[in-house]
């Protein structure tokens, strides 16, 4: 490795977001002469060469040996600050249209949770942890679903109204949106296969819901045999077997761009949109 050169990674300011956004890796070298040329053309006086590697492949061929991206998630997302760690799995599934894991959906979460802060919508919107609340393998039926209803209680305490819940919820290889209005007692259902099946789903934001609407007092102001309602929603339909997590992005993205209803009147994703979240996640 040249010892007049050094990793270097390339920032654009983005007007929308309004702040740095990480585009690409590259190297720098320091003592560039202003006779080295680049593609044939001499660098001039003042400049220096450097070489620029987009994301995808700095993955493919700086991250196969382990290496991985850290990315912080803040506390309102997680409850508490920690990073996640993109390994070159998750970097090559998301550029390849594959399955996606909960990391590659936690780093859109933050990206659109700072795009609602810029929007001034930071109190309208809360993004949960898919994390906190989807089902884990070694989760025994109920053990893991009252851990799991804690969890996503200790968003819901506080809540304002008005204020929305979009919680990501894996049940088994499929991503489906929860959208939560608590003090409407009501939870909207998001999934791309137009499924109804949402069997661990509803017991999980039946046992969190009864659990706040007793710490608010709600349970007692309201009737106590009042169920949460529960409402299949209409919304893009996913026609491969794979695409779920992206169609899930682009459900909490329209409804943090252009409300619910805009939401409910798409009938499909077409491969732009889909290549503009993607395009979003790398470069955040």
């Amino acid at each position: 490795m040249p010892v007049d050169s050094q990793e270097c990674k390339l920032y654009i300011f983005d007007e929308v977001q309004g702040g740095q956004l990480l585009v690409a890796f590259g190297r720098v070298w320091w003592e560039s002469l202003p006779t080295d040329t680049v593609h044939g053309i001499p660098l001039g006086e003042g400049n220096v060469r450097v070489a620029m590697r987009p994301l995808a492949y700095y993955a493919h061929s700086s991250m196969r040996q382990g290496n991985q991206i850290e990315v912080p998630i803040p506390y309102t997302i997680m409850g508490f600050d920690m990073p996640v760690f993109l390994s070159f799995e998750d970097i090559y599934e998301f550029i390849n249209l594959q399955e996606i894991s909960a990391n590659c959906i936690l780093v859109y979460m933050r990206y659109l949770e700072e795009l609602c802060r810029i929007n001034g919508q930071a109190e309208k919107f809360v993004f949960v942890s898919p994390s906190l609340i989807s089902p884990v393998r070694t989760d025994t039926e109920d053990a893991g679903r009252r851990e799991r209803a804690d969890n996503l209680l200790s968003f819901l305490r506080d809540a304002p109204k008005e204020r929305l819940y979009l919680v990501p919820h894996n049940r088994g290889r499929h991503w489906v949106l929860g959208v939560i209005d608590p003090w409407e007692d009501l939870v909207l259902y998001f999934d791309p296969l137009r499924e109804k099946k949402r069997d661990d789903f509803t017991e999980l934001m039946n046992m969190a819901l009864a659990d706040w609407k007793i710490t608010t007092g709600e349970g007692i102001r309201r009737r106590r045999d009042c169920k949460t309602k529960f409402s299949n929603r209409p919304c893009p339909l996913q026609e491969g077997s794979v695409e779920c997590g992206y169609f899930i992005l682009g459900f909490m993205r329209d409804i943090v761009l252009n409300g619910i209803d805009a939401l409910e009147s798409k009938q499909f994703y077409t491969s732009e949109d889909l290549d503009l979240i993607r395009g979003e996640w790398s470069a955040h």
